[in-house]
């Protein structure tokens, strides 16, 4: 067995070396968003997928627009990945779209088309809450009973579920832009 003698200056130097080398390329990696499959399985809480809109472009455009926003911070009258607040995260899924909508949440829920029933929603479709003395809260729904909202209690966009007291206590109603 052959030993071979190497000088502790020779250890630090290739310790250094490395160290060096793992943190040039951490910082070369740029902060990575949630990704989201071009094509999205849709499913309804009933185990089905929609009659319709399931394959709709549109529809898939505001998807994933809604999920890239994941985790940005919440920022009252924020309409960019700097910062949402609610309508200002519905309105950018909409523009990324190509469908320009009001500002307000409650604007919103005026100008948009009423959906008549939760069999009825598709993923993309809007969802109108009333957490205060007025409507003043609006998500998308994505599918299987979740919408994606700016959350002032979470301080950012997050996913939630339809079906909790909460949300079912302040809902209003559902609606869409989309033809």
């Amino acid at each position: 067995m052959k030993l071979y003698v190497v000088s502790t200056t020779t250890v630090i130097k290739a310790f250094t070396l490395i160290l060096l080398s793992l943190a040039l390329i951490s910082c070369s990696q740029s902060p990575s968003r949630p990704t989201v499959p071009t094509s999205l399985p849709y499913s309804s809480p009933y185990g089905h997928l929609p009659s319709s809109g399931s394959n709709n472009p549109v529809r898939n455009r505001i998807v994933q627009s809604s999920y890239q926003a994941l985790g940005v911070p919440y920022r009252y009258g924020g309409n960019t990945f700097s910062g949402f607040d609610c309508s200002g995260l519905t309105r950018h899924t909409y523009k990324s779209a190509g469908i320009n909508i009001p500002r307000t949440a409650a604007q919103q829920r005026d100008a948009s088309k009423t959906i008549r029933s939760y069999s009825d929603l598709l993923p993309g479709d809007m969802i109108f809450f009333k957490t205060g003395r007025t409507t003043n809260h609006v998500g998308i729904f994505v599918g299987n009973g979740e919408f994606i909202h700016a959350s002032t209690g979470q301080r950012k966009v997050i996913k939630a579920k339809l079906d909790t007291p909460y949300w079912r206590r302040a809902f209003v109603k559902f609606g869409t832009y989309i033809r």
